[in-house]
């Protein structure tokens, strides 16, 4: 619901805060809620130094403000969630390609399965305590550092090989 407050230091509502932000000077307060249909996203906010500033007209006007506001809030929020799964979706596909080296590593060493060379990586990851994109980088490092190794050997040159 919106609120009002003309003397914000003698707001029982607040007894912090009131006291507090009236020695700042400020003594008016108008508050509306930002609402959705199916949720509240915020509230907005508006201080006033002079006393009893918000009358029935800033309420009102705040109020045909307030549903605009709460569906720019809503969308930024929105727009903020997609980013973070951008984000996120970019990480692991970039992860997955590792991962799936690394899954190529184990079973070309142990002869397993797939699903065999995922539960060795799943395990060193939990007994390490490392996330599995980390253990994964750490197999294909050592698989490009044993390559590497047998081609110095036998007097191969590497210059096809990767850095790690």
């Amino acid at each position: 619901r919106t609120f009002t407050s003309g003397n914000l230091g003698g707001e029982p509502q607040w007894p912090h805060f009131g006291p507090r932000i009236g020695r700042l000077g400020v003594h008016s307060a108008l508050s509306l809620p930002l609402l959705l249909p199916d949720r509240v996203v915020g509230a907005l906010n508006v201080y006033a130094h002079d006393r009893d500033v918000f009358d029935a007209s800033a309420v009102r006007m705040g109020e045909l403000f307030a549903p605009h506001a709460a569906v720019s809030v809503f969308n930024a929020q929105m727009l903020a969630q997609a980013e973070r799964l951008v984000g996120q979706l970019q990480e692991a596909l970039t992860s997955r390609a590792e991962i799936d080296q690394a899954m190529g590593v184990l079973m070309s060493r142990s002869g397993g399965t797939a699903a065999d060379a995922f539960d060795a990586l799943r395990t060193m990851s939990q007994s390490r305590s490392m996330k599995l994109t980390e253990v994964a980088h750490e197999v294909v490092g050592e698989a490009i550092r044993r390559a590497r190794a047998r081609h110095a050997d036998t007097g191969r040159g590497t210059e096809s090989l990767p850095d790690a």
